[in-house]
């Protein structure tokens, strides 16, 4: 399923059918279901964001959360975002970082989502350059 998403945008993703279904999809971050915080539960994914919790160091430093940047398209684990936000084995969502870290627990970067798979259809891929800068060539690209 696709969410605010343009279609000229998702032709320049870089996306590839791997067949049975499956799409690899590249994407900056692996982020662990376990460190999605406020924003769960919520029904309505077409609008807002929901947030990575960044407050334990180890799992920070493990994921490479710390190096997520505006425009970063990242993979959310075990989360399907087919008719709200939620936690399941398996699933997994795509989305953009649209707002920076928190201090207060529970919250951190904000991820809006592009597209999910309730069913692991979507591999996460790690590229680099796949963030909205590089992509679509504006503001500070890695290359």
């Amino acid at each position: 399923k696709l969410f605010n998403l343009d279609p000229g945008l998702l032709q320049k993703m870089g996306i590839e059918a791997i067949g049975d279904g499956r799409l690899k999809v590249p994407v900056t971050t692996r982020v662990p279901g376990t460190c999605m915080g406020s924003g769960v539960g919520a029904t309505d994914i077409s609008t807002g964001d929901y947030d990575v919790m960044t407050s334990d160091p180890e799992t920070v430093a493990e994921y490479g959360l710390d190096k997520m940047r505006f425009g970063d398209f990242v993979a959310l684990l075990d989360h399907d975002n087919s008719y709200g936000r939620t936690y399941r084995k398996g699933a997994v969502s795509i989305g953009v970082v649209v707002h920076s870290d928190c201090l207060l627990p529970g919250h951190g970067p904000g991820i809006t989502t592009v597209m999910t798979s309730a069913t692991g259809l979507i591999e996460p891929v790690i590229e680099p350059s796949a963030c909205l800068a590089d992509i679509l060539k504006i503001g500070t690209q890695l290359g």
